[in-house]
């Protein structure tokens, strides 16, 4: 137990300075944007990243999600592994390059949606990373599921340096930043030729080698799971595209500026999320349930009071940043928007790195209902409100979800698994009797 302690902290540190990264990137590439270009410029660069990030998950088809439990549960097994790396990498190769060729195909149909060349520019442009995402996300997952965090943390790190590199190379330049969604491409690219390399530098698998069944387990495992992914990312981003079908690319930049500070925090819980998925594969597999419930238990107890201190910086460094460092811009006016939206997610930041517990346990379909139920939730309410109350609304709506998926959630883990994740309580499980030391944890 000593030794998961100490792997899981070490493994959480080096996630967490992945972390750090993507925020200072986001925060990076939003005040460039909002320096040197203008609010709608803002808007359109979101509309793109969002529809980047909801159709990418198409094209992994789930099956980064099928690799992460299998690789999981076979990871002492490396010719097995190298047979499930290949058998998951050539469906999502084939799936990524489809899609791509068919949204950059699709620049005018986009125009006419969002009422805005320029942002259909941006997706056509995003569209040429989508055709490498789901291969390094399936990389990533199998580095995540042997716990090669310190891998997972380096490769995701360099992504986020490259998205901001090219970002903030274009937004300074006279080029036409409908071009800076080239960034997708460019970070895949580098993320893809470094999960390769270490894989073979560490001699992870044995020789890779296709097998249908393999094939079919993938296909079938990430079919069920495409659901759960889409609705996922869908909720994170379902905010900006409603803003952009009833309101200007100024509105939704203002928005966006706020809810990137959101996402940054998100993240962090997302970073120890991952951390915790190939742990509770294995602790279910073994019926380890004392280590399921002391990570909950840490979870629930931490991050609320971590998010809540961060939440407060945050609030404060938005208001200084929005009224001294660009106050031309107009984004003071998401004040309220990142009020409600950090309140929603201190509030539950304790089941968020629970988020996968279905997935990972071997329900996709219960992830995906969950997950559908939360972006429904959503939807209703971000269509409902942004009328009446504008970016205020879509604050609410979102806010919202994360209320009605971590409900889903401890509803659902209760009837398949037994815990209830409110009370931390596991049906027909013996505290006494694997818990010897439960009273002084």
């Amino acid at each position: 137990m000593k030794l998961f302690r100490s792997k899981l902290s070490g493994d959480i540190a080096w996630t967490t300075g992945s972390f750090v990264v993507l925020a200072a990137s986001g925060l990076l590439i939003n005040l460039v944007i909002a320096y040197f270009r203008t609010a709608a410029d803002l808007g359109v660069f979101n509309i793109a990243y969002s529809f980047y990030i909801i159709v990418s998950q198409v094209a992994a088809f789930g099956v980064h999600y099928s690799v992460l439990r299998h690789a999981a549960l076979h990871d002492d097994d490396p010719a097995k592994l190298g047979t499930i790396l290949a058998s998951a990498l050539l469906p999502v190769f084939m799936l990524g390059f489809v899609l791509a060729a068919a949204i950059f195909l699709a620049e005018p149909l986009f125009a006419a949606a969002f009422n805005s060349e320029r942002a259909a520019r941006a997706i056509a442009f995003a569209a040429l990373g989508i055709a490498l995402f789901p291969a390094t996300k399936v990389l990533i997952s199998f580095l995540n599921a042997l716990r090669h965090m310190k891998a997972f943390a380096v490769l995701q790190a360099g992504r986020y340096i490259a998205v901001a590199a090219v970002v903030t190379v274009i937004a300074a330049s006279d080029f036409d930043f409908t071009l800076a969604t080239l960034c997708f491409l460019i970070a895949e690219l580098l993320t893809l030729a470094g999960a390769f390399a270490y894989i073979a530098w560490k001699g992870l698998i044995g020789p890779p080698r296709l097998d249908a069944g393999w094939l079919r387990t993938h296909v079938s495992f990430g079919g069920r799971s495409l659901a759960a992914g889409m609705f996922g990312e869908i909720n994170t981003r379902v905010d900006v595209l409603c803003l952009g079908l009833f309101l200007s690319d100024r509105e939704v930049g203002i928005y966006s500026f706020a809810a990137m500070l959101l996402d940054g925090l998100y993240h962090l819980l997302a970073m120890v999320r991952v951390n915790f998925n190939p742990i509770l594969v294995g602790a279910l597999r073994d019926g380890r349930w004392d280590e399921a419930k002391r990570i909950l238990r840490l979870s629930k107890r931490y991050a609320p009071l971590v998010m809540g201190a961060l939440a407060v910086c945050v609030f404060v460094f938005y208001w200084l940043v929005t009224v001294e460092f660009v106050p031309e811009r107009g984004l003071q006016e998401g004040v309220v928007v990142l009020f409600i939206l950090l309140t929603g997610l201190v509030l539950t930041a304790g089941f968020i790195p629970f988020d996968n517990l279905l997935l990972v346990s071997g329900h996709p379909m219960r992830q995906t209902l969950q997950q559908a139920l939360a972006v429904l939730t959503n939807v209703v309410l971000n269509l409902s409100l942004i009328p009446v109350f504008g970016i205020e609304g879509a604050a609410i709506g979102t806010a919202s979800s994360y209320f009605a998926a971590i409900a889903a959630l401890a509803i659902m883990s209760r009837r398949q698994l037994g815990w209830n994740l409110l009370t931390n309580r596991v049906r027909g499980y013996d505290e006494t009797a694997s818990m010897p030391d439960a009273s002084r944890s």
